[in-house]
């Protein structure tokens, strides 16, 4: 299949290129059914010539549909296309031309990718977000997740977020679980939110470029205002026309985009407020700064390549993971904006988080350190990371304190077996003695062995080849046996997730999350079943031939036959009409007397004019049928 950017809608046949267009101007990305389709005013085209030029958009993969429980079908613009489809149509001018800014209002936040990884860093120490009896995320971690840092809920409340549980979210809480749903970094079970291991170690292997771009694909499918006008503003602003670090004109984009037609002028102080809330939104996720010049125009300037990262061309690569980190003397560790998250997640792993900003700062603790053994990295591992990582050297007394703490802590710890429990102590000699088990087997106590849990089934059948077969159910310890109870091991992580990152898939939006706003297609099935262009003229084959093929006149009885025809298939009608050619789109029926009104498009005139005619108010006529005449 070729690639998405080498299509052009500039390549579509002209009828498909004017459908594609009023489609955009009208819906954006937005569902739409087939009655909304037909209301739109796509001159000179019949409703037929509408309907077989949008069956060839749906062919080339510009239009989707889905269809509903009952049977309704809703057809969109998918998100993959959108941007291209914006460029063809419409290009900013006066609006891609550098201003300058008299205030800043809003300045860039250190992003939101780094809000999303201290989330994932407080699920990962906390056993991820235990759940209420209600399914909702106990207070104490929804609290911790709206702490006022990077991106606020005064940054989201303006934008119209609607989402589920809003009585217990607050709205940066809200985002940040949301997110972490819908790209597949946490999963729902019975009683919390936890992480997903193997989405979670994909997601730290990506290059923060990479991140920035799932992000922002992310809230733009889901987040924002869902009348056409708002998408249609948040989708231009991300033309590729815009560079980063140049301050930009909202105001006269709203303007360039009214005289094209894609914004109504009546709704124009309200979507100046939405997209005012928007710019907002962005520059508390780290992506613009939002500021105004003398004349109190609002102003955008974009912190990264928007276009390119709604796109997702970028690099998904991470650089080499070694050498990045300033240890100083007063145990506090300097991060660098450009440190991979992997190395980030280690060290948040075994030091404290002070701050972010253009630099995170983390201080080293003895109960940070203690903290990390708890989590399965061992002092000897924060001793060999730090050294590894420190890009200036470790300072003298900060290794001294590492050397010491790690004789202090993490000296014991528990560990999962699975016990094997035999019912005599003549028994559990025999099984001592088995030359094929001491590999695999501890003796505890006279009636316990600790067992591999990996050699489990080949543990069994030799005990069973030794007529000693244990049960099938693997069971816990009763009161007189012992104190302990073993259960039944981990069963291995189930097959590891499909790549994140894909360019052009937009799939990773789709996952269950807590936003219900946006678009809402995902919520039906998807169909791909597109009709022939020959079933929307239905009884084609039973008329005569002439009808379509013969300019002629007709006997009254039957013009009347044919213009009805023509008014069921929503075709045009050519017509002879004071020796002149005329193309005639018949709209409504009238009987007793019978008449037709209808748009008719002379060859003299450029626009159409709404006309009435009776019996008898033609000469020769024929039917106009896409692909017959």
């Amino acid at each position: 299949m070729m690639d998405i950017q080498d299509r052009s809608p500039s390549q579509l046949p002209t009828p498909e290129q004017n459908v594609l267009y009023r489609i955009w101007t009208a819906f954006a990305g937005q569902v739409f059914d087939e009655e909304k389709l037909l209301s739109l005013d796509i001159p000179p085209f019949s409703g037929a010539e509408v309907l077989t030029a949008f069956l060839g958009l749906r062919q080339d993969g510009w239009v989707k549909a889905v269809k509903k429980a009952w049977g309704e079908r809703l057809y969109f613009i998918p998100s993959e296309r959108l941007l291209f489809v914006q460029e063809a149509f419409f290009t900013p001018s006066q609006a891609l031309e550098e201003v300058s800014a008299a205030a800043l209002s809003s300045e860039a936040k250190p992003g939101l990718a780094l809000d999303v990884f201290n989330a994932l860093v407080y699920g990962a120490k906390n056993g991820g977000f235990p759940l209420t009896s209600k399914g909702t995320v106990h207070k104490k971690h929804i609290q911790k997740l709206d702490e006022p840092e990077g991106l606020t809920g005064s940054d989201i409340a303006a934008i119209g977020l609607q989402y589920a549980h809003s009585d217990a979210y607050p709205p940066r809480a809200a985002v940040l679980l949301d997110l972490l749903l819908s790209l597949g970094l946490l999963t729902k079970e019975s009683n919390a939110l936890v992480l997903k291991e193997d989405a979670l170690q994909e997601w730290l292997d990506l290059s923060l470029e990479c991140m920035n771009s799932l992000l922002f694909q992310s809230i733009m499918e889901r987040y924002g205002r869902t009348n056409p006008e708002s998408q249609h503003l948040r989708q231009v602003l991300c033309h590729k026309g815009f560079r980063e670090d140049v301050w930009y004109d909202v105001d006269r984009l709203l303007d360039e985009m009214t005289a094209a037609g894609i914004e109504m002028q009546e709704r124009r102080n309200e979507l100046y407020d939405e997209g005012k809330a928007w710019l907002r939104f962005l520059a508390g996720a780290g992506w613009a700064d939002v500021g105004t010049s003398n004349d109190e125009h609002l102003l955008i300037r974009w912190k990264i390549p928007a276009g390119r990262l709604l796109k997702g061309e970028v690099d998904g690569r991470t650089a080499s993971a070694s050498g990045y980190l300033f240890i100083q003397p007063d145990y506090e560790v300097m991060v660098p904006p450009d440190t991979p998250f992997s190395v980030r997640w280690s060290l948040a792993q075994c030091a404290e988080r002070v701050s972010d900003d253009h630099m995170s700062v983390y201080r080293l603790t003895k109960g940070s350190v203690a903290l990390a053994a708890d989590l399965g990295m061992s002092p000897e591992q924060v001793t060999d990371f730090v050294v590894s990582q420190a890009l200036s050297g470790v300072p003298d007394n900060v290794a001294a304190a590492l050397a010491q703490w790690g004789r202090e802590v993490g000296r014991t710890s528990f560990a999962e077996l699975t016990v094997l429990q035999c019912e005599t102590v003549e028994e559990g000699d025999q099984i001592a003695a088995h030359p094929k088990l001491t590999e695999w087997i501890h003796r505890l106590g006279p009636l316990y062995f600790a067992v591999k849990p990996e050699h489990v089934t080949e543990i069994r059948k030799i005990l069973t080849v030794a007529g000693l077969p244990p049960k099938r159910q693997i069971g816990g310890f009763d009161q007189t046996a012992g104190q302990w109870r073993q259960e039944e091991p981990r069963q291995a992580e189930a097959e590891r997730t499909d790549s994140l990152y894909r360019k052009g898939d937009y799939d990773h939006f789709k996952s269950s999350g807590l936003v219900y706003s946006g678009r809402n297609e995902h919520y039906f099935q998807p169909d791909s079943e597109i009709p022939d262009k020959q079933d929307l003229f239905p009884g084609l084959a039973k008329i005569p031939v002439m009808w379509t093929r013969d300019w002629r006149s007709y006997h009254g009885t039957t013009a009347k036959q044919i213009m009805e025809q023509a008014l069921d298939w929503k075709v045009k009608v050519e017509l002879g009409m004071e020796n002149k050619k005329a193309e005639f789109i018949p709209k409504r029926l009238f009987r007793n007397p019978w008449r037709v009104s209808g748009l008719i498009y002379s060859s003299d005139s450029e626009k159409p004019e709404q006309i009435e005619l009776s019996e008898g108010g033609w000469q020769e006529m024929r039917l106009i049928v896409p692909g017959q005449s």
